[in-house]
Parts: structure tokens; C-alpha cells; sequence
């Protein structure tokens, strides 16, 4: 429950000073993350966004100036809290084909013109996986691309990985799930919250 305070402003009730730490916001530009570091909230970074005034950038190069933005704004001694979203879906090489030739039919269908902004008809089916910032492969093709994402191995300090717009069905979502936290996390020196519990554990 909140109820009005000073100034108008509604402020929770009962009183729950912990949650000030606890904030986040979603920004897709620099003048959002810059409210979100001067609150000293966190920033959630989305795992694609439309770019048609520069269709060939990487996410990582839209992304980087946002957090930069944040972090500009962020009050001095407050701790940098960046959660960058992601698709990735990891496979077995052999279920590789099948579930790119099911996703690309399924962006098709309306859904990756909307992400990327423009026009993707005439992109084939890897093309558009990458059109639209889908990371789906093999654990090592997925650590490649990562890789490069500067957003993951430099500013996040939490990487969700989701299976939008992937068409998996619950198998091949918890088979993904296995090899990114066992094979694609640890590559790229993501922890995961069961390495963290017994971090915490052991401590």
C-alpha cells in the first residue's frame, strides 16, 4: 500500500526504507538511464531494441552509451546495479537446424519487423536471428557472440537470458537453461545463483 506525502509524493506504507536499493527502471535511451542513476536505481537494459537510423549496429553499440549515461548520473559511493536482458537459447548441434528454421518462420510472421524497426523480408533465416538480436546456437556460438557484447562483459552486473520470441517447447527451454548456466555462463564469467549460494555458503 502507499499513501501521499510531502510534496504530493506517494511513499510506501507501511515505511520500507530497504526497498530504495531495491529499485529499478527500464530505459531504452540515455535520458531515461540518466534519471535512473541520479535516483541511484537500478538499470534494465532491454534484449533488443529498434534501430533504423543504424540498422547494422550491434545491440552492445546502442546499449553502451545508455549505461554511460546511468553511470554519469549515479551519485557518488552508490553502487552500479545493470541488468541486461538477452535471448539466447542454447542447442545440441543437432537440434540446431530445426529450431533456427521454427524460429526465424516464427519472427516472420510479423514480429521482427517490429523489433528491428524496418523492413526484414529479404534477410535469410541467420541474417534474421541476428536482425533482431536472437543469440540461438550451439554454447560455443553463443559465447562468440557474447563475447563481443560489451554490455555483458563489461558493465552488467546481472545477465538475464530469456527465450523470447524462440518457439521452444519445455524441453528444449530447460535443455537451454542446463547449457547456459553449465557451459555459456562460465565462459563468460557470469555467475549463477546457485554458484553464488554456495559462494555464500562457504563464506
Amino acid at each position: 500500500m502507499a499513501r501521499r506525502g510531502d510534496r504530493g509524493r506517494q511513499t510506501p506504507y507501511p515505511a520500507a526504507p530497504q526497498l530504495t536499493g531495491k529499485l529499478w527502471q527500464a530505459s531504452f535511451g540515455t535520458f531515461g538511464a540518466g534519471i535512473a542513476g541520479g535516483r541511484g536505481d537500478g538499470l534494465m537494459l532491454s534484449r533488443t531494441q529498434p534501430r533504423r537510423d543504424a540498422p547494422g549496429a550491434e545491440l552492445s553499440e546502442i546499449q553502451v552509451p545508455v549505461v554511460e549515461a546511468y553511470l554519469e548520473k549515479l551519485p557518488e559511493g552508490a553502487t552500479p546495479r545493470i541488468m541486461a536482458s538477452r535471448t539466447a537459447i542454447a542447442v545440441d548441434a543437432a537440434d540446431r537446424a530445426g529450431l533456427v528454421r521454427r524460429t526465424a518462420e516464427k519472427l516472420r510472421k510479423g514480429e521482427a519487423d517490429r523489433l528491428v524497426g524496418r523492413d526484414t523480408s529479404g534477410l535469410g533465416d541467420e541474417e534474421l536471428l541476428v536482425a533482431t538480436d536472437t543469440f540461438l546456437g550451439t554454447p560455443e556460438e553463443i559465447v562468440e557472440r557474447l563475447s563481443r557484447d560489451r554490455v555483458v562483459t563489461d558493465h552488467a552486473t546481472l545477465v538475464a537470458f530469456q527465450v523470447h520470441s524462440a518457439p521452444v517447447t519445455h524441453e528444449e527451454t530447460l535443455r537451454s537453461l542446463e547449457l547456459l548456466a553449465t557451459e555459456v555462463a562460465p565462459r563468460l564469467g557470469i555467475a549463477t545463483a546457485e554458484h553464488e549460494a554456495l559462494v555464500g555458503s562457504r563464506g
